[in-house]
């Protein structure tokens, strides 16, 4: 069960109290049979990056996922794969400004094998960490816990100017292990925390190339924890720091950034231009 700080809980309940919008209120029952829940793009005309976007549900036995209704459906941005939820309560989803960008600009999916949803909000909550957030949220990192993130949440980053990976947590330590794979397997080891250094609440991962490639070209992304002999806490926010100003932007919204795949290659057009995955132009 997810578990969050006492002033985490308590800034989320004022955020909630100062601005909620209802985007859906009812009784529509999700399944890949019957369809996801759609909510029009205009809807997200107010919404801005860190807000929190809360699904209720009742019977579910199953997961949830968020897709961007454009041509392939894709995941929104900084979501989580096995985002396991059952029976009755709610899911929080933050959204990072690649998430509000494709949501102004397509709308959203909410889809799962079997639930029942009843309300959809937009809550205020918090501000992100500088330089691109690829996931922002709650965690709870315990015994072998593993974050997984879909590969929409990093793509379009301009990798050339990434200089590292920063993972923000409450843990108040550094005597915790930390794994980045992209698979179960031996080869699908990236990198861990002994090539890590600790930071005023976070752990960073110098981007050497080989690890810019690796990690632009993964085709998700598995940041397993340990707490060791330490307490359990939150994982917070995965970000990427660097000097963002070329290539394809994080903040941008001008137009609209399509991605496809060409010759088994991931392929981003913005402005008319072709990049891959890495920010350079094809």
């Amino acid at each position: 069960m997810k578990k969050i700080s006492l002033i985490a809980l308590f800034a989320a309940l004022v955020a909630v109290n100062v601005n909620a919008t209802d985007l859906f209120t009812g009784s529509k029952h999700v399944s890949w049979g019957d369809g996801g829940l759609q909510i029009a793009a205009n809807q997200f005309a107010a919404a801005q990056p860190g807000n929190l976007l809360k699904v209720h549900f009742t019977g579910a036995s199953d997961g949830i996922e968020f897709k961007v209704m454009n041509a392939n459906f894709d995941h929104l941005a900084g979501s989580r794969e096995a985002a396991w939820i059952s029976g009755d309560g709610a899911f929080e989803q933050f959204l990072t400004q690649t998430a509000v960008d494709s949501l102004k600009a397509y709308g959203l999916e909410i889809i799962g094998a079997n639930f029942t949803c009843t309300q959809v909000e937009l809550l205020e909550s918090k501000t992100l960490k500088e330089g691109f957030t690829v996931w922002t949220g709650f965690f709870w990192a315990d015994e072998w816990s593993t974050l997984e993130l879909y590969w929409n949440g990093y793509a379009g980053v301009d990798w050339s100017k990434a200089t590292a990976l920063r993972i923000y947590s409450e843990a108040n330590r550094s005597d915790f292990v930390i794994n980045i794979k992209e698979n179960w397997e031996a080869e699908g080891q990236i990198a861990d925390q002994n090539a890590m250094t600790a930071g005023e609440g976070y752990m960073e991962l110098p981007l050497t190339d080989g690890l810019r490639n690796r990690l632009a070209n993964a085709g998700h992304w598995m940041i397993q924890f340990n707490k060791e002999t330490g307490a359990p806490f939150n994982v917070t926010d995965i970000v990427l720091v660097g000097d963002f100003t070329t290539a394809i932007s994080n903040t941008a919204v001008e137009s609209k950034a399509v991605k496809f795949f060409e010759n088994g290659q991931l392929v981003i057009i913005k402005n008319g231009v072709k990049y891959n995955t890495l920010g350079a132009q094809l």
